[in-house]
């Protein structure tokens, strides 16, 4: 099952773990990062939407 997300390039661009608005849309009810085979994202953005997610959590803003 696929999942659209509406983002933007330049919000992935520019993907930082500040913007926890957009990284919200890669998290499940639960809060476990949605897998990149339901994302249809890049392994490379991929990998920047799971570092950003990760140092958000530590950081308590998500």
């Amino acid at each position: 099952m696929k999942k659209n997300l509406n983002v933007s390039n330049k919000d992935l661009m520019k993907l930082d773990y500040k913007h926890t608005h957009i990284l919200k849309k890669f998290t499940n009810d639960n809060g476990k990062i949605i897998p990149q085979r339901v994302t249809n994202m890049s392994r490379s953005i991929h990998t920047k939407i799971s570092k950003a997610i990760k140092q958000a959590r530590f950081l308590s803003l998500i």
